[in-house]
């Protein structure tokens, strides 16, 4: 890597959130600042005579990019994980049950977030021979033991694990896995997704029917468009189940190698098969614009180039929960470069989110990091070898089967100090609540013409629920992995709407879809603040301009009001 000194300067500074979320989750007890920090994470990843140490380091000094929490948190320290994303496996016998719920426990203990499928799980009732009790318990109670365990336990001690559970439609009891989340707060800890494939989506269309069935044997006759219905319902209830669309899954670099894929991590943008574990880091898309708000190509792809490499090293530091799971990601070596920032780009380019120009810069944007990260992986292979898995890709081979993801990047964006993932602009002023504190943003540019958020609570353009899938599926397109991305919709949308914006997800090619009806969940990480502007989200009294500032002079708790966001810088 070429030395190019001052290319990634400071343009933006940590926000007051961002060093009380430092304070409370990341920083070890020596470490004063983030500087501090990032030494710890770089000393752990890269030899610091490796001629791009310099520079990444910089990168990742002044934020340009993150990995994800779990290296944040544990460089450094002996026998640490810091991969976030892990997939297992959970075949039907009792041994390989309570080997499952070992590896679950393993992978919190490093940091991880992990998914699994239920679709391997007799169903519940049906007879279990040798057994004493007779009768097998099924998937969902099952899933709900390993919900409990993990609650028990705190992640590496900086956060409770997330879980995913799937279950393909096809599965005798899947009518109780689309309804097991009915009740608010049982499986809190857990997404569920239900996995269906095209002759399934097809027969909904066309009203057909289905069978479920479990190692060959028939179960039930069901309509396609009463189970689809279902599904829809628990969406426009509280945002539970997630759908996932096997099909295109499937149409991922893992066909090569005859891996199958039945699981995702929690947050869907990592689907993997058994034993998977990928590591992931974000680029802030809002720092890489020049003066004249074009994108600096160049930039990017310096830190493409730097962030790839920075991954692939990560796999060889990291300790793994499990045998299976080293020698699986040594044989693989995925990793998940991804974006943050894309909304906050689009305001400082005066774009409207979801309109056609915005998705003409995102698919430019993403196309160039799919090519450059690519490119790399070649190179990196070229250099340092090519895993068993990759030798099975087609065409040029490569050091990493998988190299583009798009995570929610919730806490990492506020560090960066940029809008979360691909998502928009959650809303004029947000309340943000998490085990770290509550936290409010306010944006001041809330009144412009091309300003769109996900929920408005004074007034300002939503975002519609088709503008969230274009962005969705458009940059599905250049990920070899998947994306997460929510899709929002008013209080007041009707189910019908929501089983149209599914099926519409579907045809445009999407990986899989969440939806999410706005006040349909009593707890909410964030909620939109109806308030009036110039008075405090905390208390409601007017704001005091203090050096320059805008303060309220009222609450206790100052430290929790966030700045109101400029993009100037």
């Amino acid at each position: 890597m070429p030395d190019k000194k001052d290319i990634f300067n400071n343009i933006r500074p940590l926000s007051k959130t961002a060093k009380q979320i430092l304070n409370k989750r990341y920083m070890w007890k020596d470490e004063k600042t983030w500087d501090d920090l990032v030494e710890r994470v770089m000393g752990a990843v890269i030899d610091k005579k490796s001629p791009d140490y310099k520079l990444t380091q910089e990168m990742i000094m002044h934020r340009y990019f993150i990995p994800n929490s779990p290296c944040l948190v544990n460089a450094g320290k002996e026998g640490a994980g810091l991969s976030a994303c892990f997939v297992v496996d959970f075949p039907d016998t009792i041994e390989d049950i309570y080997k499952t719920k070992l590896a679950f426990a393993l992978i919190a203990r490093k940091g991880g977030g992990c998914g699994t499928t239920l679709s391997k799980i007799r169903p519940e009732g049906s007879i279990v021979s040798g057994s004493t009790h007779g009768y097998a318990g099924g998937p969902i109670k099952f899933a709900d033991t390993i919900s409990h365990d993990a609650d028990a336990m705190t992640q590496a001690g900086f956060r409770a694990m997330a879980i995913m559970f799937t279950m393909s439609v096809y599965h005798p009891d899947i009518l109780k896995f689309i309804t097991a989340k009915e009740e608010e707060g049982r499986i809190s800890n857990a997404n569920m997704s239900v996995i269906v494939d095209d002759v399934f989506m097809n027969a909904v269309k066309n009203d057909d029917v289905y069978w479920t069935e479990f190692e060959g044997t028939k179960y039930s006759r069901l309509n396609a468009k009463d189970i689809f219905d279902l599904i829809v319902d628990g969406m426009w209830r509280n945002g539970e189940p997630g759908i996932l669309f096997k099909n295109r899954i499937d149409d991922s670099p893992y066909v090569f190698t005859g891996q199958e894929i039945l699981a995702t991590n929690p947050c869907s943008e990592q689907p993997l098969p058994p034993n998977g574990v990928c590591n992931l880091g974000s680029l802030d898309l809002s720092k890489f614009l020049d003066n004249k708000k074009n994108v600096d190509w160049e930039k990017l792809s310096t830190a493409v180039k730097l962030g790839v490499r920075f991954l692939d090293r990560v796999i060889d530091v990291t300790n793994y929960p499990t045998k299976e799971i080293e020698k699986w990601s040594l044989e693989n070596r995925p990793v998940g470069m991804g974006i943050m920032g894309i909304a906050d780009m689009f305001l400082m380019k005066k774009i409207s989110y979801g309109s056609q120009e915005s998705l003409d810069l995102l698919s430019e944007i993403m196309k160039f990091i799919q090519d450059v990260s690519l490119h790399t992986s070649e190179r990196l292979g070229q250099e340092l070898g090519i895993p068993k898995e990759c030798k099975k890709l087609k065409g040029v081979k490569r050091r990493n089967i998988t190299v583009t993801t798009i995570a929610p990047t919730g806490t990492i964006s506020l560090l960066a100090g940029c809008s979360s993932g691909i998502e928009p602009v959650f809303s004029e002023i947000t309340i943000r609540n998490d085990k770290t504190g509550t936290y409010t943003f306010e944006n001041n540019l809330a009144d412009k013409e091309y300003f769109k958020c996900a929920v408005s609570s004074n007034g300002a353009n939503e975002v519609t629920w088709e503008e969230h899938i274009d962005i969705l599926s458009t940059a599905q397109k250049y990920v070899d992995s998947g994306v997460s991305k929510t899709i929002n919709f008013p209080t007041g949308t009707h189910r019908e709407t929501m089983g149209k914006a599914v099926m519409m997800a579907w045809e445009l090619g999407c990986k899989g879809v969440a939806m999410y009806r706005n006040g349909s969940r009593k707890v909410e990480v964030l909620t939109p603040k109806n308030i009036k502007k110039d008075r405090c989200p905390i208390c409601g009294n007017e704001l005091v301009e203090i050096k320059g500032k805008k303060k309220c002079v009222g609450c206790v708790d100052e430290s929790k009001i966030e700045g109101v966001t400029s993009y100037d810088q």
